[in-house]
């Protein structure tokens, strides 16, 4: 089930890429795939995107490890903000990418806190 879930986001992550080659003008190339402010914002977007939904509906089903799952993905997507986003020089997209990702986590915690923790039932 993990490995799917993996394979699972690295095609979203490669769809996400095409798109942005294909709408965006940005060359397929990995270093200006990588160098691409847009690309990087949208990871930003869709990698909060991914948590909220991991984590709201782990918490309407009580499904603790899922909710830690993607409470990680958005620790990664803060890792990323920190330490890639704040080293390229674009500003606009700097911004939105901040700004989306702070509302998603507002969002979070309204909708979706942590699951209780089940108990060990004995008989």
């Amino acid at each position: 089930l993990a490995a799917l879930a993996g394979a699972v986001f690295v095609l979203i992550n490669t769809i996400w890429l095409r798109v942005a080659h294909h709408f965006f003008g940005v060359e397929w190339r990995a270093g200006a795939l990588f160098d691409s402010f847009i690309v990087q914002t949208g990871y930003a977007i869709l990698w909060s995107v991914l948590a909220l939904v991991l984590m709201v509906f782990a918490h309407r089903r009580g499904l603790r490890m899922v909710w830690m799952v993607g409470a990680a993905l958005l620790g990664l997507t803060v890792f990323k903000l920190i330490f890639v986003d704040l080293a390229n020089r674009g500003g606009f997209e700097r911004i939105i990418a901040f700004i989306s990702v702070g509302v998603m986590m507002l969002l979070i915690g309204y909708l979706a806190p942590l699951p209780p923790a089940t108990e060990d039932k004995k008989a």
